[in-house]
């Protein structure tokens, strides 16, 4: 079957979004976070007779809306409300840092303000400058595909591969720094969805693809078992993937040619 090198484009622009998407709701579940530290040092100040305290739990209740927005709406305006948002925090702990030293108001958690303050404007500058990107997938990626992919990632992260036909799931190591990395195959159509997930200490998706059936192979290397296991290097498209820890059974729906050591192994 010819490969439809466009099918796969808009696949992969879809997926690509769909990854970048994430963003949006991690930044409203910090924006969340930092309203609601916001709030409790609004309070605190407050209870000391502190005038300033209204401004803290004004912008705390401000920073618990623009949460929630990013969590729910997908649109790259989020991106620059998330921007604005980490923005006026760290302006505004600059400010009760000068008003500190001023003897104006005082710092409950002393310090810590300061260094806030900078990781917020630094992560501000950083959020503003994914703008760009973020509008040309949102621009390039249709919502049926979008959909499509979003339905292919939920199927991957519920499937059970010991109890599934035809899902293929394997380790790969990736060298001191990165650790292990999980892989998961599943077959649609004439393709395979890609995910690669990172294993030591979280399971956070890394990344999606979409590659043809016929771009996906298997060599087995060295010994072969470890365990019940065997070493392998598995190629997806133009990537190589060396290190694999696969179990025969797994390899063998890749490459139906290496049925024999899977019956090998039971």
């Amino acid at each position: 079957m010819a490969i439809d090198e466009q099918r796969i484009e808009r696949l992969t622009t879809a997926a690509d979004f769909c990854m970048f998407d994430k963003n949006p709701s991690s930044s409203g579940n910090s924006s969340m976070f930092w309203g609601a530290l916001n709030l409790l040092i609004g309070a605190l100040l407050v209870s000391a007779h502190d005038p300033w305290g209204a401004v803290s739990l004004v912008l705390g209740l401000g920073l618990l809306v623009a949460g929630l927005y990013e969590k729910k709406v997908r649109h790259p305006r989020v991106i620059i409300i998330a921007a604005a948002t980490l923005g006026v925090l760290a302006l505004w702990n600059f400010s009760l840092v000068l008003m500190s030293a001023m003897g104006k108001t005082r710092l409950v958690f002393g310090g810590r303000t300061l260094f806030w303050a900078i990781v917020q404007i630094i992560a501000a500058y950083s959020t503003w400058k994914t703008y760009a990107a973020y509008k040309a997938l949102r621009e390039r990626a249709d919502d049926f595909t979008i959909e499509q992919v979003r339905g292919y990632v939920d199927e991957l992260r519920r499937a059970k591969p010991a109890q599934s036909l035809d899902l293929v799931e394997f380790d790969a190591n990736a060298g001191f720094l990165q650790g292990t990395k999980r892989y998961r195959l599943k077959p649609v159509e004439d393709m395979y969805v890609a995910s690669y997930k990172s294993q030591l200490g979280s399971t956070k998706l890394e990344q999606l693809a979409f590659v043809p059936r016929n771009q996906v192979t298997i060599t087995p290397e060295g010994e072969k078992f470890m365990s019940k296991k065997m070493k392998a290097m598995v190629r997806l498209g133009a990537s190589t993937i060396s290190n694999v820890s696969i179990t025969p059974e797994m390899a063998a729906r890749i490459d139906p040619t290496l049925r024999a050591i899977s019956l090998d192994a039971g």
